[in-house]
């Protein structure tokens, strides 16, 4: 019984582990010239879990670098792009996951950052994958209302866990969930 445990106990950790954020990749809204692009890097470069941030000014798109096995939050993100003066477009996790298939209405954990799967574009596999994160404050208007049409949990519409659906995953309601597609 107590090597049982002490097996399970090592999957785990060592599945915990393995899943991890490397990146985001961060599309700004707003943005005209480099003098602006240098505004969102230098902000983002403040944050104690952000590594390097990588800049594409033809796309307007950051690639943002964490710290291994740091406790991130994407609000932190769009709080910075917004105090350079600008909005975020679009903001997608990069991660290495080693569960075998992700669905929809599934939860994960990554980084202290608690998710709610949503939606599966076909992407869902172990390894790297894209996470596009939902929720009202990383969307323009247009895709907040279509993308308002995945889900009718409470936790989508309030970003906190409820107990409808993430009770069940372990994730303490009222704690901030975020809401990503595959």
């Amino acid at each position: 019984m107590v090597k049982y445990i002490m097996t399970c106990m090592f999957m785990f950790v060592s599945g915990t582990s393995m899943a991890q954020i490397s990146s985001f990749r961060l599309q700004a809204s707003g943005l005209t010239c480099a003098l602006c692009a240098r505004s969102i890097h230098k902000n983002l470069e403040t944050v104690a879990w952000i590594s390097r941030v990588e800049t594409d000014l033809e796309k307007s798109e950051f690639v943002i670098r964490i710290k291994p096995d740091m406790a991130v939050d994407a609000d932190m993100i769009t709080k910075k792009v917004e105090d350079a003066g600008f909005g975020v477009a679009s903001l997608t996790i990069i991660a290495r996951v080693s569960q075998r298939s992700l669905q929809p209405d599934q939860h994960l954990t990554l980084n202290g950052m608690s998710m709610h799967i949503v939606a599966d574009q076909g992407n869902a596999k172990a390894g790297e994958v894209s996470l596009r994160l939902v929720d009202k404050s990383f969307l323009g208007y247009k895709e907040q209302k279509m993308f308002s049409k995945l889900s009718k949990h409470d936790c989508f519409i309030t970003g906190k866990a409820s107990s409808d659906c993430c009770k069940a995953a372990g994730i303490k309601e009222g704690s901030r969930i975020f809401h990503v597609i595959i």
